[in-house]
C-alpha cells in the first residue's frame, strides 16, 4: 500500500510540473504574440505587436508620416493653439486625435493617464524626460536629422502595418524625384535660397536642413557660397542677403514663430534692399509656398512638397 501511495505520488508530482511547465510555455508564447522587435537606426525596441494608443509627443516628424500612412495618433503634441491644434492639411486623420498642448515635462501626468501602448518620441527630447517615459510604455525616440526621413517613415510603417504602403509611397517619390532632376539639370548655374523668418530676423540653414537637404542633396541645385559656410540656424542680414543675391528665393513665414505680427513680412519686403534683390525684380519670390507648417526635408511629405513647389516656380 505504501509502495502504491509512492508511486501515486510520483506521477501527481509529475503531473503538475507538466502543467506548469506547459502553462509557462503557453504564457510566453503568448507575450511573444503580443509584442515584436523592430530594429530603427541600429537599435532594437520591443513593443506591442499592434499597438492601438500611439501617442507621438514632440515627434513631429512622425505626426506627418502618419498622416501620410493614413495613421490616426491616439494623443499627440499640438502644432497650433487650443483652437486649431494641427495644420488644416493633416485632413481627417486627426479628427479625434487628443492635442497635447503643454510641454513634455508638464504632460507627463496626462499621458500617464492617457495610458498609451506605444510613445513615439524625439533624439531632441531631455534624456530624464525619456526616462520617465519608459515608465509609462514602450519609446522610441526618432531621428530628427532630415536624411533619416525614410528610415523613420518605414519604422513607423512597420510598427503600424503599413510597410506596403510605404514602400509604394517611397517608390513613387523617387520617380517623381528622378523627372524633376531631369527638368532642374538646366538650372545649374542658378542660385537658389530657403529663408525662414523667425522672431523678425531672417534665418538659412546648413544644405542637409529643412528645404535645403531636397533643394541641394536631392534635387542637385547648386549650394550657393553663402550656404555652404552655414552649419546652424543663422541669422541673414538684407545686406547679407543683396551680398548673396539669389535667382530664386523660398520665403517661410509662420505668424506663430513671429508674436502673430504679419506686418514684419510687409517691412521686410518694402526695405530698397529688398527691392534690389535679382529674384525680387524677376518675380522670382515665393513666400510659404512651401507650408511652414511642412517640417522640411525630414518628411516624405516634406519632399514631395519641396519638389512640387521647385518644379512649379522654377522656370
Amino acid at each position: 500500500m505504501k509502495k502504491t501511495m509512492i508511486i501515486l505520488s510520483i506521477f501527481m508530482f509529475i503531473f503538475v510540473l507538466s502543467a506548469c511547465k506547459e502553462k509557462q510555455q503557453g504564457s510566453s508564447l503568448q507575450n511573444e504574440e503580443q509584442t515584436k522587435t523592430i530594429t530603427y537606426l541600429n537599435d532594437d525596441y520591443i513593443i506591442p505587436a499592434k499597438p492601438q494608443k500611439i501617442i507621438f509627443l514632440n515627434a513631429f516628424e512622425s505626426i506627418e508620416d502618419a498622416i501620410v500612412l493614413g495613421v490616426e495618433p491616439y494623443a499627440a503634441s499640438a502644432i497650433g493653439d487650443e483652437e486649431e491644434p494641427f495644420p488644416s492639411f493633416f485632413g481627417e486623420t486627426t479628427t479625434n486625435t487628443i492635442p497635447l498642448l503643454e510641454t513634455s515635462g508638464d504632460s507627463l501626468e496626462y499621458i500617464l493617464k492617457l495610458a498609451p501602448d506605444l510613445i513615439i518620441s524625439t533624439d531632441m527630447e531631455d534624456p530624464k524626460i525619456l526616462e520617465q517615459l519608459e515608465k509609462i510604455a514602450p519609446v522610441i525616440p526618432t531621428s530628427h536629422y532630415g536624411p533619416d526621413w525614410q528610415a523613420n517613415l518605414e519604422m513607423l510603417a512597420e510598427v503600424t502595418g503599413k510597410t506596403e504602403k510605404a514602400k509604394a509611397l517611397i517608390e513613387n517619390y523617387h520617380q517623381d524625384k528622378r523627372e524633376a532632376v531631369s527638368y532642374l539639370s538646366s538650372f545649374q548655374e542658378k542660385d537658389v535660397m530657403a529663408i525662414r523668418v523667425r522672431g523678425g530676423e531672417m534665418m538659412v540653414y546648413p544644405e542637409d536642413v529643412f528645404l535645403n537637404d531636397v533643394l541641394y542633396g536631392e534635387l542637385n541645385l547648386r549650394v550657393p557660397k553663402s550656404i555652404q559656410q552655414v552649419n546652424q540656424q543663422t541669422v541673414i542680414s538684407l545686406e547679407g542677403l543683396y551680398q548673396a543675391n539669389p535667382d530664386y528665393i523660398f520665403i517661410q513665414y509662420d505668424l506663430y514663430e513671429n508674436d502673430m505680427d504679419g506686418s514684419i513680412l510687409d517691412e521686410l519686403q518694402q526695405s530698397e534692399v529688398w527691392k534690389g534683390l535679382k529674384a525680387v525684380q524677376s518675380n522670382q519670390v515665393f513666400v510659404n509656398k512651401i507650408d511652414p507648417l511642412v517640417m522640411g526635408g525630414g518628411t516624405l511629405n516634406g519632399r514631395i512638397r519641396i519638389l512640387e513647389a521647385a518644379m512649379q516656380t522654377i522656370k
